[in-house]
């Protein structure tokens, strides 16, 4: 009898404990949202916001420069600067990124805007830029570097959702996404087009839309055709893009100075010094590369 009450006491404790833990677990969830869950990786810099500067020759940092620098509506002007002093910033800002010492996002969805299927597209457009496997699909929340998912819009906000930097992950708002006279395949590469360039974002690469900030293309209204930019669909949409979206050599020149900043840094896209391009086209869904 004592052996059956001592069990019947623990049990209750166990149910206190947990019960307990369970409340503040939820309370933490409520007030700072589900860190653990949706951020496993935490945003990383460099030192100083200094590249590795062992990796690329100086006349190549000036290749991959060149090429990041742009025109008007295109590029990022404070690229420039790793160049000549190897510092990664936009502006006086380091530039973040989410990759472990592993060297390859793991991306998790749970989004019913952002399928896997569409997550697999958009990996396979930078693994095949990169020249190896730098974004991986895996199965579970535990096992991802960063978790993608659907949320309510804050009041007034209309973004379409992003890579967020406070461990929140990677968030859409379906709500948001409203459009009009667009066909199903045009929705479908809009989608596609605004989660590989988060996914960019994920990897180290800065807005690339003109100017010191990456933004002047945003700020003027001006779409474009570079996926790091702004891409849309639509009548005020380059005609190009009606056929979905195809990699350009910038993204793949700012991929490889992306890649200079993380834990791991690694050497990809060497074909942007060959006369060789690698060109990746999605389309309805579908990858196809040239």
């Amino acid at each position: 009898m004592k052996k059956v009450k001592w069990l019947g006491v623990w049990l209750g404790l166990a149910l206190l404990i947990g019960g307990a833990m369970w409340g503040m677990s939820r309370m933490y969830r409520g007030m700072f949202g589900n860190n653990h869950y949706y951020q496993r990786s935490r945003a990383y810099t460099t030192q100083d916001g200094l590249l590795n500067q062992k990796m690329r020759s100086a006349r190549q940092m000036r290749q991959l420069t060149a090429l990041t620098h742009g025109t008007r509506y295109t590029g990022n002007w404070s690229l420039d600067q790793a160049a000549t002093t190897y510092h990664y910033r936009v502006g006086q800002d380091n530039i973040s990124n989410f990759m472990g010492a592993d060297a390859t996002l793991q991306l998790y969805t749970t989004s019913k805007l952002m399928t896997p299927a569409k997550v697999r597209a958009a990996a396979t457009f930078w693994n095949r830029l990169a020249g190896q496997r730098i974004v991986q699909v895996v199965d579970t929340a535990k096992r991802s570097d960063e978790v993608i998912h659907d949320a309510q819009p804050a009041k007034k906000d209309t973004s379409l959702g992003g890579q967020t930097y406070d461990r929140q992950g990677m968030v859409f708002y379906p709500q948001n996404w409203r459009s009009s006279g667009l066909s199903a395949t045009e929705k479908a590469d809009w989608q596609q087009a605004v989660l590989i360039r988060e996914i960019g974002h994920a990897l180290g690469i800065p807005s690339l839309a003109g100017g010191s900030r990456g933004t002047n293309a945003f700020d003027h209204g001006k779409i474009g055709a570079e996926v790091m930019g702004y891409w849309s669909v639509g009548a005020a949409a380059p005609k190009a893009n009606r056929h979905g979206i195809t990699s350009t050599k910038m993204d793949g020149a700012a991929l490889a100075l992306a890649a200079l900043s993380w834990k791991r840094p690694q050497r990809l896209a060497d074909w942007v010094f060959t006369q060789h391009p690698v060109v990746v086209h999605v389309h309805a869904g579908q990858v196809s590369t040239k």
